[in-house]
Order: C-alpha cells, then structure tokens, then sequence
C-alpha cells in the first residue's frame, strides 16, 4: 500500500515537473520568437534610424533607416563611437558624452540639431537616446532613435526668413506712411494759406472794391472763384485725412441734443434744395435725443451726407432724414430718391480718393475723402456707419452713434 503511495506520488512529482519544464520550453521559444520579431520590426523602419550604444556610445546594431540617411553600412559603423554623426564645435564640447550622462541621470534626453552623413553632409535630426538598465539595475547601454526633419527645418527657416522679411517690409512701410502723412499734412498747411489769400481778393473783386466790371469780367471771376473754392476744399479735405491717418484726431466729446443739430443743418442747406426744386422732409421725434460727441465733427459727418444727398438727386427729387432710438445708440438715416449705387461698388465707397462713375458724377466736385473721413469719424465715437443702395433706386446713409448719459 506504501509503495502504491510512492509511485503515485513519483508520477505525480514526474508530471509536475514535465509540465514545468514545457513552460520553461515555449517561454524560451516565446521569448526567442519576440526577439526575431522585435528585430524584424526595427529592420524594417524605414524613416528612424534605430540602434543601440554600448556603456561607453559605441555603436552595437544598425539598422536600415539609419543606413538609409546616415549613409553607413553595418560593417562600416558598428564599433565607432556616435560621436561620429555630431560636427566638430559639437564634438568640442563634448555635447554627445553630456547626452549620455544626462540619458543615464534622467533615463532620456531629448535634442534636436545638425547631424554629419557619411558624405559629410548635413541633415537636421530630432534625437531620443534612452537608458538601458537589465532586471538588477545594471546599465547595458542606451537605445538611440534619429529622425531627419531637414524638410521641415528648412521650411521653418524658410517661414522664419520670410517673417523677418515681412517685418523689415511692415517697418519700412510704415516709415514710407508716415512720411506720406507728414508731407501732405505739411503741403496742405502751405497749400491753404495762399488759397485763401486768393479767395479773399477774389471777393474784393466781386464786391466791387476794386471798381466796377464788365459782365464778362465778372463771369471769368465768379469761374475763378468757384475754382479757388473747390481747391480749398480739398486741401481742406487732405488736411484732415492726414491727421486722422496719422491718429492726431482727438474727439472733445460733450452731450449733444442730435435733433437740433440736424435741423440747423437742413436750415442752412435750404437754399440748394429750393435750387434744385428737392423736397426735403424731417422726421425728429419730439424726446430729445442726447449723444455724447464732438459737435464739430459730428456736425460735418451729417453735413456731408446730407450735401451728397442733395448732389446725387436729380432736380425735383427727394431727401428724408429720420432720427431714432435703437437700444443704446441714436440712429440718423439719410434717404434720398437720387441715381443710386451699383452693388459692385459698394464695398469700394469709403475707401480714400474713391469717385463712383454715375450721371451726375461729372457735375459734381470732390476729392473722394468725404466719406473716407466721415467713417473714421463716426467709428472714433464708438459708432457705425452703413449704406443700402440700389442703382436708379436711391441711397440711404445710416449713422449709428451710442446715446450720451441722458435722454428725455
């Protein structure tokens, strides 16, 4: 019975054995095969260069990406220290042995620079090298992994080079603006002091203090007039544009009752809507209407739209100004019944020395700054300015300025 025990037992022990024995035996096929595939897969990477580094940087494997931008074959390279791809200055500075030392501090180091071929050429490299330790805590080595991005080094530099480019570019254009500024704001300085010379001797004529003229006389001085007056007016029209383009514009503001500001003006233009048998209507509400802006300015932007109304209207046409509340700002639209605008220039209207081709664009004076100004003005107090148009269908100009603190 004992013996029956005992050799069951032995058989029992044999089994156990076997079977740990077949573990140990496809653990090490297992084991064997990983590694063959291990080496295929880094055999087959095209685009790194994948190798390992003995304890002192001595190249110990190679693989075909390193051959394919390194330039080196296997029995060429393995056995040569890799400070051999690094260029002299780095090789001076020791710059691959402190890769090493801070790989082993660290476990990596990451680098990115120039790296030397077989051939001597150049290539700019992104660099990992990586620690090995085995299951006792053992430095074997290092693993090193390179990638060759001197494509997108060169398109960087390339980039770099093009901003620094643009930026010498941006400062010599700006330079070139501001020189543009200070010479029409100076030559407008110098233009308008003669021409009102001009103009106010030319008015000693008309008036007769210089003794009495012929009709013909008369007319030729009235053109000269007219003339002068226009010539003034564009000066008048630079001199402004230059300061506000050179950011010397700055807004008084105060509160403003808008209503009675644009009532003054119609007031004052009634004369050319009588000339030109126009209809002009106004629709103020009764509240008054407070904004906070400068009067001055302000009064010209309005000015100046409604002057357009009336010249862009043929006779007997017809001019409305509304003025509302929306939210927080005041709205002032200006409607008129005149030749209208055709749609492919309306993103054109309030850029400088711009003249629309209509009919009545012959017969009516400008610099092509008016509108130029009035939208940098308006947009100085916060505000917008925007146009609907339809050819042959009329124009409306719409103000938008924020309400001042009160309003009743």
């Amino acid at each position: 019975m004992v013996k029956s025990v005992r050799k069951d037992s032995v058989s029992k022990t044999r089994a156990q054995s076997s079977r740990v024995g077949s573990q140990r035996y496809f653990a090490s096929e297992n084991s064997v095969d990983q590694l063959e595939r291990f080496k295929l897969l880094v055999e087959s990477i095209q685009d790194y260069a994948i190798f390992l580094l003995d304890t002192e940087g001595h190249i110990a494997s190679w693989n075909p990406g390193a051959e394919r931008f390194k330039g080196y074959k296997p029995d060429e390279i393995i056995g040569k220290h890799f400070s051999v791809f690094y260029g002299e200055e780095d090789r001076r500075n020791n710059k691959p042995g402190k890769e090493l030392e801070y790989s082993m501090k660290h476990g990596r180091v990451e680098d990115e620079g120039w790296r030397i071929r077989k051939d001597g050429s150049r290539f700019w490299a992104n660099v990992v090298i990586t620690a090995l330790y085995d299951k006792e805590g053992r430095h074997r080595g290092f693993a090193k992994v390179t990638r060759d991005l001197t494509e997108r080094k060169e398109y960087e530099d390339r980039l770099y080079y093009a901003n620094k480019r643009l930026e010498i570019s941006n400062k010599d254009l700006k330079a070139l603006t501001l020189a543009k500024d200070e010479f029409v704001s100076l030559a407008s300085h110098q233009l308008r002091t003669p021409a009102t010379g001009v103009k106010q001797y030319l008015g000693l004529l008309k008036e007769g203090y210089m003794g009495p003229l012929s009709e013909e006389q008369m007319d030729c001085l009235q053109k000269a007039y007219e003339s002068n007056d226009r010539q003034i007016e564009i000066v008048n029209d630079l001199l402004q544009v230059a300061q506000l383009d050179a950011g010397k514009v700055i807004l008084k503001k105060f509160p403003v009752p808008i209503g009675d500001m644009i009532e003054d003006i119609i007031s004052e233009q009634v004369d050319k809507f009588k000339h030109k048998k126009q209809r002009i209507k106004l629709n103020i509400p009764q509240e008054t209407i407070v904004v906070s802006a400068d009067a001055d300015r302000l009064r010209m932007v309005i000015e100046n739209l409604v002057d357009n109304a009336s010249k862009y209207t043929p006779d007997g046409g017809k001019i409305t100004v509304t003025l509302s509340l929306k939210g927080k700002n005041c709205l002032v639209d200006i409607e008129d019944t005149g030749v209208g605008i055709k749609k492919s220039d309306l993103p054109k209207l309030f850029e400088k020395f711009t003249r629309l081709s209509n009919p009545l664009t012959k017969n009516v004076s400008g610099s092509g700054l008016g509108l130029y100004w009035a939208k940098k003005i308006v947009e100085l107090h916060g505000g917008k300015i925007a146009v609907d148009s339809k050819l042959h269908a009329g124009t409306t100009f719409c103000v938008s300025i924020p309400i001042g603190s009160s309003h009743a």
